[in-house]
């Protein structure tokens, strides 16, 4: 299978495909920023060569034969947390998240097999309506049938509350149909997923705890919902961000009496990668601060390991095995490791 990867990250969509243990040839990836793209080429042993940076400046002439493209276009104009301006802001100027229109036009101009998207869950809300009615009818034009539902990480093996829309976009000429998979039973806590022992280095100092503790009280004065809150490690996470423990609305745990936040291994595991995976990241210099973003900005590899899972019980040809079909790589799997 020759797969296209546009807006990257650290590739979990390809992590999935060789947790599962699909054959794929990576035609090539597509990410702009530098950290990430050092990543994506440590994590999955390819050249950074292959990366075609900039999604807007993608030459198609020479991208052939590609079965699977995924997308996970920026969310940063539809999130709640961001500025959601959808696909054009005030003046009519394409955002970050307008970028689906170039993914469209690859899409257009190499006509793979399937696409996937990847994106927050406001993109199916009321407000987005207009934003995502022009992503099923731009690609419905474009002769593929869509399957979209927003999908958690909780449900997928992962202890993190994570959800998001996907939209599973196959070619009408091959189209069998296709079928979101189940809801699995959560059987991990987010305390088994923490390292042994993290040191103090990621413990709120008294200083920034105060901090957190009176800007929550600020807001409560002013009658806003405003978060400060510390998870309970028996049970999930917060969505992973990209600040992780910067401010008070990330996830905090207690251990120990101490009020820390999550190491960047600790959200590397939320997100579905190997211990492996960050260390290769660390041992080659790539800082905290960009590991938390990697993390934050990734797509959960067990959600689509599971798509992926269904897409090639529905499209065995396409998802050719190349070796004995592997169980998902757990995180009980990753903690032996360490």
């Amino acid at each position: 299978m020759r797969v296209l990867s546009l807006f990257s990250g650290i590739g979990a969509f390809e992590k999935a495909l060789e947790n599962l243990g699909v054959s794929y040839e990576l035609v090539n990836y597509c990410e702009i920023d530098k950290y990430a793209s050092k990543a994506y080429s440590l994590i999955h042993n390819v050249p950074e060569y292959k990366n075609l940076m900039d999604v807007s400046t993608v030459k198609t002439n020479k991208l052939k034969d590609i079965d699977l493209i995924t997308y996970g276009f920026p969310c940063q104009d539809i999130s709640k947390a961001g500025n959601q301006k959808g696909f054009t802001d005030e003046n009519g100027k394409t955002t970050r998240s307008g970028l689906f229109f170039e993914a469209l036009r690859i899409i257009d101009k190499t006509r793979p097999k399937i696409a996937i998207a990847e994106n927050v869950k406001a993109l199916v809300s009321q407000k987005f309506d207009g934003e995502f009615k022009i992503v099923l009818g731009s690609l419905n034009r474009l002769g593929y049938n869509n399957y979209f539902q927003v999908l958690n990480a909780k449900d997928y093996g992962l202890p993190q509350n994570r959800a998001r829309v996907f939209v599973i976009s196959i070619r009408q000429d091959i189209d069998k149909g296709f079928s979101f998979p189940k809801a699995q039973d959560l059987a991990l806590t987010l305390g088994e997923i923490l390292e042994e022992d993290v040191g103090d280095k990621y413990n709120l100092s008294d200083r920034v705890l105060k901090g957190f503790l009176s800007h929550k009280e600020r807001h409560k004065e002013r009658g806003n919902g405003f978060k400060f809150e510390v998870k309970d490690i028996n049970g999930i996470a917060n969505t992973i961000l990209t600040t992780a423990g910067s401010r008070p609305t990330d996830n905090f745990i207690k251990v120990n009496d101490n009020i820390r936040k999550l190491s960047p291994k600790e959200c590397f595991r939320l997100m579905g990668f190997t211990d492996r995976d960050i260390d290769i990241l660390i041992d080659n210099g790539i800082s905290k601060t960009q590991l938390y973003k990697m993390a934050g900005n990734s797509v959960a590899v067990n959600v689509v390991y599971y798509l992926f899972k269904e897409l090639k019980r529905m499209y065995p040809d396409l998802f050719a095995i190349s070796k004995k079909d592997v169980n998902q790589v757990s995180i009980d799997d990753v903690l032996e490791e360490v």
